[in-house]
């Protein structure tokens, strides 16, 4: 005899896909319904149904990866904001830097001309 298999039933391979889509989009820093819609797509089921199979089953077998996956945007964040902050100083010191080059830049562009009109002056009396 035969058994039967409900049309919607859930295999492992689903249970792993929707799991996961479902990891995958927290740990990115979206959100489980974000992750319920692309397993939805990605599984030709409702969003309604791969959250109720989440919530219901999986998510208590896949609750420390889902705690990890939540700490992972906030470490990327952390990075990202390092990288940030270190790019700001280094901007910050690069900027600084030319600033004060165009600064004496500026001292010896007023220098040179001065020392033109100074010889200008000097040429127009017929001192040669």
């Amino acid at each position: 005899m035969e058994v039967k298999k409900r049309k919607d039933q859930w295999l492992q391979q689903d249970d792993d896909r929707l799991a996961n889509i479902i990891l995958q989009a927290v740990s990115e820093g979206r959100s489980q319904l974000a992750g319920f819609q692309e397993a939805a797509e990605a599984l030709g089921r409702t969003k309604q149904a791969c959250g109720f199979r989440w919530n219901k089953t999986l998510r208590k077998v896949y609750e420390k990866e889902l705690e990890n996956a939540k700490s992972q945007p906030k470490q990327m964040m952390r990075t990202h904001l390092k990288q940030a902050l270190t790019s700001f100083d280094q901007l910050s010191e690069a900027y600084y830097e030319l600033k004060e080059k165009h600064e004496q830049l500026q001292h010896d562009h007023v220098e040179v001309l001065q020392w033109l009109e100074t010889g200008s002056k000097f040429l127009k009396k017929g001192n040669i």
